[in-house]
């Protein structure tokens, strides 16, 4: 087990560069006597003899001056150590990496990070998009400081915040007759041809549940990675989905319609921040605004 007392080694250092251990005690604010016992113990503690004591006066051995050249050595990598996580906390302050799905990308997060630029406008802003178990990864492996994703509570190795509950809706192209219901539920779809999430999604796999627990067998004509196409494809009349509710708004300048989907199903858009690392002021900031504009 590696010991190392930092007083003793400062001592040592002060006794080398002034001297004596009367001006190395002044220089340390400490007493001649405790100067004097922190030498005696890193002696003791490795079996070195490092002065030579005379009266009046101590000079240091050959083993001292080794020593000493060792000590300045690594005192010399220790400030630059220093230095090091200086910088890289300097850097990270003047820094925001997020990583997102690539639908909230797109459609959400842009307007967020344009408020929070004008906020603060020296921020270096980097955004990464993929699937959600990338983005867990990203911020997992400290590769970025905030994540967006759609996720279950249960995951581990980074730590998750429930953003405002939204439920999945269904869009319609304009006049489609569906558009005349209030609420649009399975047994309404059963013929109809649809455009959904792919498979391996959360929402997804909820939806299909659904879909079976109302004992209906959806006519899926498509699937897409991301729900963002899926809109401009209904615009053009191929069909009707399902999606959470911030994309179908973000697409609601096209010629489509939204109604409630029943039963409810949430969009579980989960904040998916570092399990210990603190958040920098900029960080907590932007958390504080996908917040805000999540509700």
């Amino acid at each position: 087990m590696l010991r190392f007392n930092i007083r003793q080694i400062e001592a040592f250092r002060a006794v080398i560069e002034t001297g004596n251990m009367t001006q190395a005690a002044e220089v340390l604010g400490v007493t001649q006597p405790a100067i004097s016992r922190l030498i005696r113990d890193l002696e003791g503690e490795y079996g070195l003899q490092l002065f030579a004591r005379h009266a009046g006066r101590i000079d240091p051995t050959k083993d001292a001056l080794a020593f000493h050249a060792e000590v300045e050595r690594c005192y010399g990598e220790l400030e630059q150590m220093v230095k090091f996580a200086t910088e890289l906390g300097a850097h990270r302050k003047k820094r925001l990496r997020l990583a997102s799905t690539v639908g909230h990308s797109y459609f959400f997060l842009p307007e967020v990070i344009k408020t929070f630029h004008a906020r603060w406008p020296d921020v270096l802003i980097s955004l990464i998009s993929g699937p959600s178990p990338e983005v867990v990864g990203h911020v997992e492996k400290g590769r970025c400081d905030i994540g967006l994703a759609l996720l279950p509570l249960n995951v581990h190795g980074v730590a998750i915040k429930t953003m405002p509950e939204t439920n999945l809706v269904c869009v319609m192209p304009k006049g489609h007759a569906l558009s005349k219901l209030n609420t649009i539920t399975p047994q309404d779809l059963t013929t109809i041809p649809l455009l959904l999430i792919s498979e391996s999604s959360l929402m997804r796999k909820r939806l299909l549940k659904a879909f079976n627990e109302a004992d209906v067998t959806p006519n899926v004509i498509l699937d897409s990675t991301y729900t963002g196409p899926i809109c401009s494809l209904v615009a053009n009349g191929m069909g009707v989905s399902i999606m959470d509710i911030l994309t179908a708004d973000a697409y609601s300048n096209l010629e489509i319609e939204i109604r409630p989907f029943s039963p409810s199903i949430p969009c579980e858009l989960k904040l998916v921040l570092p399990e210990s690392q603190v958040l920098a002021p900029p960080a907590q900031t932007f958390v504080e605004m996908l917040m805000d504009s999540a509700r």
